[in-house]
């Protein structure tokens, strides 16, 4: 692809700061993770509800992009600045994938006031909305185009673009920045409406399956290391009546703790439900070579405590659900607050972030 060189060098540069990072103690200003959530606007979310958290998007889509920022030295003022670059048409390096730039990547607000330059200013807020231009079309065109093309059957299964988003967190008292965190999500872009395997009329076009997002649906201690099920901490809701604990269900969709974090060290896991992991089609030179079934992983952090890892439980050398969401976690002796960002390997994303007393 076009934008294939220019998006692995943005992936090489912008480990700046961003929830690539190893260090799971978070002490500082920190973006642990991004995600996007694109609005369902089928008639089935619509009239019944049954609505889809995807991840995907194209043009004329409404975009809702989160971050999650831990801002544990309580700064007064913590700005979040969404940028992202117009795609190189020509292979050329773009502001956004430039390591000059990103050496220092609180220039891209002040570039995005120049339209020459290319660079976008999507918005401010840990939560922003974007809606996709129509001007990308001609880009997710040229993935149908190449899809099409007997010589090129490896396209079949790879109808998006990854479009780089750049998020800048400036914290300080509201008069100077002391502190400048950044971090890369990746936005799929696809042309999600006319492909996909319920259509049936080009088989090119079939194989590519659009992305939603996983979830976290519980925080629990599991009774073993083979199911997440156990005690449950924390339950997801969408409604007071969701809750255990009786509510209230807060803003970001979460219950009110269900029981105190143990003291000592516990083996805690995020539930993810059956329904979010997605089977996909992956191509060789010769088309088609099956499918996979995504192994969603949860990158723990907390502000304080400590983590040990779970080893792969699966004999047969598979990562299974209980090495990529289990943790071993030694608690503090007061309070700290835990997140868990899920991801599932195709830019689809989400997570919890819980405070415990």
């Amino acid at each position: 692809m076009l934008l294939a060189a220019a998006l692995a060098a943005l992936g090489a540069a912008a480990c700046v700061s961003g929830f690539d990072r190893n260090d799971q103690t978070v002490n500082s200003l920190r973006i642990l993770g991004a995600a996007a959530h694109v609005a369902d606007t089928s008639s089935d979310c619509v009239t019944n509800g049954n609505c889809v958290d995807w991840a995907d998007a194209e043009a004329g889509d409404t975009v809702t992009f989160q971050a999650l920022v831990a801002n544990p030295t309580n700064f007064p003022v913590v700005m979040v600045t969404w940028v992202t670059c117009l795609p190189s048409t020509n292979n050329t390096v773009t502001p956004c994938t430039s390591e000059a730039v990103l050496r220092n990547p609180a220039d891209l607000i002040m570039m995005a006031k120049d339209p020459s330059t290319g660079v976008i200013q999507l918005g401010v807020g840990e939560t922003i909305q974007f809606t996709v231009p129509q001007e990308v079309s001609y880009l997710t065109q040229q993935l149908i185009t190449r899809a099409e093309d007997p010589t090129m059957l490896a396209a079949q299964c790879s109808l998006f673009i990854e479009a780089p988003v750049i998020i800048i967190a400036q914290g300080g008292d509201g008069t100077t920045v002391t502190s400048t965190v950044t971090a890369l999500k990746y936005l799929r872009l696809s042309p999600w409406s006319q492909i996909g395997p319920t259509d049936m009329s080009n088989p090119a076009l079939q194989h590519y399956v659009r992305n939603f997002n996983p979830s976290i649906s519980a925080l629990n201690i599991p009774n073993d290391d083979t199911a997440c099920l156990g005690q449950t901490l924390v339950q997801s809701c969408t409604t007071d009546a969701d809750c255990s604990t009786g509510g209230p269900c807060s803003s970001d969709g979460w219950c009110p703790p269900a029981a105190m974090f143990p003291a000592g060290t516990s083996t805690v896991c995020g539930q993810i439900p059956d329904g979010d992991i997605q089977t996909y089609y992956y191509c060789g030179m010769d088309g088609v070579d099956g499918s996979e079934m995504e192994y969603p992983s949860i990158t723990w952090y907390e502000t304080a405590g400590t983590e040990a890892g779970v080893a792969n439980k699966n004999t047969a050398g598979t990562p299974d659900l209980a090495a990529r969401t289990f943790q071993v976690i030694t608690r503090p002796t007061g309070p700290f607050t835990l997140y868990g960002v899920v991801r599932d390997g195709r830019d689809g994303e989400n997570w919890i972030a819980q405070a415990f007393q």
